[in-house]
């Protein structure tokens, strides 16, 4: 994998963790903790962004299905340490926020890392052979 590959997928990365925290923060409180199906429905919908943009990644950089795993490393890890540490300090950045979202925060953020890693080892099933005329 390229330095320019590195680049590209660490910065995806640490765009994607960005936005979805943001999203968290803006509405996470007020909208997406009032109910349990509204929460799972949107930590869904962000899953899917999230490996959107992991495989509109893969495909841009025309990366082999050898290189996925690193591609992963690179686009989770500034997630993984950055959403660890938001979470860590949640309450001192936003006191107005219940201590309960900590949680509800990890769980948003490993749904949608998850999502990616399930993806990415997925193979590919084999095409069939048509058995048209």
């Amino acid at each position: 994998m390229s330095k320019q590959d590195g680049l590209v997928f660490g910065l995806a990365g640490l765009m994607i963790w960005a936005a979805a925290t943001a999203y968290y923060v803006a509405f996470g409180p007020q909208l997406l903790e009032s109910t349990f199906w509204f929460y799972a429905a949107n930590a869904f919908l962000a899953a899917v962004g999230v490996t959107l943009v992991f495989h509109g990644a893969l495909r841009l950089r025309r990366l082999v299905r050898r290189k996925y795993p690193i591609a992963l490393a690179l686009f989770v890890a500034p997630g993984l340490a950055l959403g660890a540490l938001t979470a860590m300090k949640l309450t001192d950045l936003l006191p107005e926020m219940d201590p309960v979202s900590i949680g509800r925060y990890g769980a948003f953020m490993v749904v949608a890392y998850a999502t990616v890693a399930i993806t990415a080892f997925e193979r590919r099933a084999k095409r069939a052979a048509s058995h048209a005329r």
